[in-house]
């Protein structure tokens, strides 16, 4: 005989969340104070929808997070509940969430990180246990989240949506046609005066 892996749950006593996203796949641990050490009550994989899985990392790190605290509130029966995260996931989700999420998902994600009264979200940089159920080394994670996401997916400074002043003005022409059962394209590049 051993000891067993996961402890049952007692509702008397608050709850951790260690929670970790890894290609797509959401993990958690849910755990319980015992003694000195953390026994772990629930283990948790999900798998992210399309939408997420094409998100910047912080952001996946948001939905699996939303995601975890939802199967664990099934065993926490209302209990309170802190969430280790080690990303900067309130500030993601209020600064940059606006612009990857839908205003339904958006709305979803606060209320069920910032408007439950049972749930608290802590960033740590202490090695998450969940991080080793993916088969990682549980390195800590050290980076800016917003700074991270607006270096990686931030819009061309040198582009705008107003025209150049007094720059040329070009033109492109295009058509697409079938012959023969073949399908034929072109284009040209024009000017006010003549092709380019």
């Amino acid at each position: 005989m051993s000891t067993p892996a996961l402890g049952l749950p007692d509702v008397s006593k608050p709850f951790f969340l260690f929670s970790h996203e890894k290609q797509g796949i959401t993990i958690g641990i849910l755990a319980q104070d015992l003694g000195p050490y953390r026994r772990a009550v629930a283990y948790i994989s999900k798998q992210l929808d399309a939408t997420a899985k094409g998100w910047p990392g912080c952001l996946r790190a948001v939905a699996a997070m939303v995601l975890n605290i939802q199967e664990a509130q099934k065993f926490t029966l209302g209990q309170k509940m802190t969430v280790l995260v080690s990303h900067t996931v309130s500030a993601v989700l209020e600064v940059k969430g606006g612009h990857w999420l839908s205003p339904q998902r958006f709305l979803r994600y606060q209320a069920i990180m910032v408007e439950q009264d049972d749930v608290e979200i802590v960033v740590t940089n202490t090695v998450n246990p969940a991080s080793f159920l993916s088969g990682n080394t549980g390195k800590p994670v050290h980076h800016d989240c917003l700074e991270t996401i607006e270096a990686t997916y931030s819009n061309r400074l040198d582009l705008k949506d107003a025209p150049i002043e007094d720059a040329e003005n070009w033109f492109m022409d295009r058509s697409s046609y079938v012959l023969n059962g073949r399908r034929h394209a072109g284009y040209a590049i024009t000017t006010w005066h003549g092709v380019i």
